[in-house]
């Protein structure tokens, strides 16, 4: 059956852009709305952080909403990955590609949800201020934190384009390599519940600065490369 490329390009392109349109829309409701950047020290007392979340507050609350919206646009540019290891991938890279997907897809629970924790933090900032540290501490650590679904699909994606034997593969080997490395420069976040100083705190060069540049490299690298694949700049494609 042959597949109408206008419809099908369109799909993938629509796909594909949702993930630096998302990544864009968490970063400025991260750093610029909210002013995030780096993430106040897990070191400041509880009034400390309370008058944190007393300056501008709506202006974080609205940051917080902007990156959930942009956080689960992460769902689409996982199923655009998948798309991509599947369509010229035998039947161990398309098992894969599934494999990241679901990953990518549980990933996302924590890519919004942590915001939307961050931005009931200071609901009841004046009335009860008390309860604002242990939420704002939940937000920052599952922001950073739970990387391991990340961390597994990354592997998993590697192992598919590595599998991949078609002679022009949607996905380059090298861009299997990154993923490898991504998927390893994100485990060190994993230790911030035992730390609130130095570079494993959820605001230190191992938990943050790496993984966030890391993270945010991702994307120019999963999106350049699909944007560059042989059925993206117009190689013939039947389904049969």
């Amino acid at each position: 059956m042959t597949v109408d490329r206008t419809d099908l390009d369109r799909a993938r392109s629509l796909l594909a852009w949702t993930g630096p349109v998302g990544i864009v829309l968490v970063l400025v409701g991260w750093m610029v709305l909210a002013g995030f950047l780096p993430p106040p020290s897990p070191t400041l007392s509880p009034s400390d952080t309370v008058a944190v979340w007393a300056d501008h507050t709506n202006l974080k609350r609205l940051g917080m909403i902007l990156a959930v919206w942009g956080g689960v646009l992460y769902v689409p540019f996982t199923v655009a990955v998948a798309e991509a290891l599947w369509r010229d991938g035998g039947s161990g890279p398309r098992l894969l590609a599934v494999a990241q997907g679901a990953m990518g897809t549980f990933g996302t629970v924590f890519f919004s949800l942590n915001f939307f924790i961050l931005a009931m933090a200071p609901y009841r900032i004046e009335q009860a201020p008390d309860r604002l540290p242990p939420m704002y501490d939940l937000g920052m650590a599952m922001t950073f934190a739970p990387v391991a679904p990340f961390t597994f699909q990354y592997a998993l994606i590697a192992a598919a384009i590595l599998q991949n034997r078609a002679e022009r593969p949607a996905l380059p080997r090298w861009v299997a390599y990154v993923n490898l490395w991504v998927a390893i420069l994100l485990i060190p976040a994993t230790l911030i519940p035992f730390v609130k100083s130095g570079p494993l705190a959820w605001n230190g060069v191992l938990s943050f600065w790496i993984p966030v540049i890391v993270f945010v490299g991702w994307f120019g690298v999963m999106f350049w490369s699909l944007r560059r694949s042989p059925a993206a700049t117009g190689a013939v494609l039947q389904h049969s």
